[in-house]
């Protein structure tokens, strides 16, 4: 009789390496300022948008031990001293909620987070989320979900939300605590289940912006075409459809099109030539990072907006950074 190897499966494979944003662990830092708690010794400076996840999760443990379970969802807070940090205008120049989290799926999309805020119901005043992973054996983190909570809470605020409450499961986080419900919550598998609800929503004044400006081209264009390009560089990373601009810009819908059309363009070339000119300008004047500037301008991912910019100028962003750039 032949002998037969044991059959065994597949040792399962492990989740890929995951990240954190740098922007993210400036904002939880000076959170902790902001609640009057100890910042941990100095971090080496990241190079890029984004450090490793370990990072992340030590000065969250940071915050555990220094102000509770609880202080976590506070920690968002210390984004409204981050007011000119690009990605932040790109989430708090939303035009309402339902934007802001639109522009939030975006952001984490595009840099390929394995969590992610899933929206479950949107209401007037109010969204219930989930907080879910791409990987089943790698879920979130109660304490990670928490920061993020708090995070989108600050967002919702800084876009002109006010009256901003939030609960996980049954318990409140937000703007106090209850530390035994949330406790419940977490033993109860209740700790991805998020709500948020707001009482009202007026715009506050932005700052002056560190943003790309007059990137239509001096003549060929007539002044309509040269005011919609502008309000496409204004408005990235969204892209808004054409009733919108028509909309803010006074026009009916299809004698926008029609222009559009007479110039021998339409929408979606001058949108790419927006998220282009306006890609070319963060590279040349900013030391943001490569990761940044494409989400910024509304590119699908790092790949895209690598594919776009060298098909339109020749090279890599990079390699174009590298011998242009202004930003030193």
């Amino acid at each position: 009789m032949q002998n037969r190897r044991p059959v065994t499966s597949p040792a399962p494979r492990s989740p890929p390496a995951d990240f954190a944003s740098a922007a993210m662990l400036r904002v939880l830092t000076q959170g902790l300022r902001e609640l009057g708690l100890p910042v941990p010794a100095p971090m080496p400076a990241p190079a890029g948008a984004t450090v490793g996840l370990d990072a992340k999760r030590a000065l969250v443990r940071h915050a555990v031990a220094c102000g509770g379970f609880g202080c976590l969802a506070l920690l968002g807070r210390g984004l409204h001293r981050f007011t000119q940090e690009p990605s932040h205008r790109a989430l708090t120049t939303a035009r309402d909620a339902r934007d802001l989290f639109e522009r939030w799926t975006r952001l984490e999309r595009y840099v390929h987070s394995r969590h992610r805020v899933q929206v479950v119901e949107f209401g007037t005043g109010r969204v219930r989320l989930r907080h879910v992973s791409l990987h089943r054996q790698a879920p979130p983190q109660p304490a990670e979900g928490l920061v993020v909570l708090g995070l989108l809470v600050a967002l919702l605020q800084a876009c002109g939300h006010g009256g901003v409450s939030a609960w996980v499961g049954a318990a409140r986080v937000y703007p106090a605590c209850e530390p035994d419900a949330l406790d419940a919550a977490v033993r109860n598998g209740d700790a991805q289940e998020w709500q948020i609800v707001w009482t009202a929503h007026a715009r506050p004044p932005l700052a002056d912006a560190v943003a790309p400006a007059g990137l239509a081209p001096d003549e060929a264009w007539p002044a309509g075409v040269k005011a919609l390009f502008d309000r496409l560089v204004a408005g990235l990373p969204a892209a808004p459809g054409v009733a919108g601009l028509a909309r803010e810009l006074g026009r009916a819908p299809r004698s926008l099109q029609r222009e559009l059309q007479l110039q021998g363009t339409g929408l979606r070339s001058l949108l790419a030539e927006a998220r282009y000119r306006s890609a070319g300008w963060w590279l040349l004047h900013t030391n943001v990072a490569l990761a940044e500037i494409g989400f910024l301008c509304g590119f699908a991912d790092q790949s895209h907006f690598t594919r776009e910019f060298r098909s339109r100028s020749g090279m890599t962003p990079a390699d174009y950074r590298r011998h242009f750039a202004l930003a030193r």
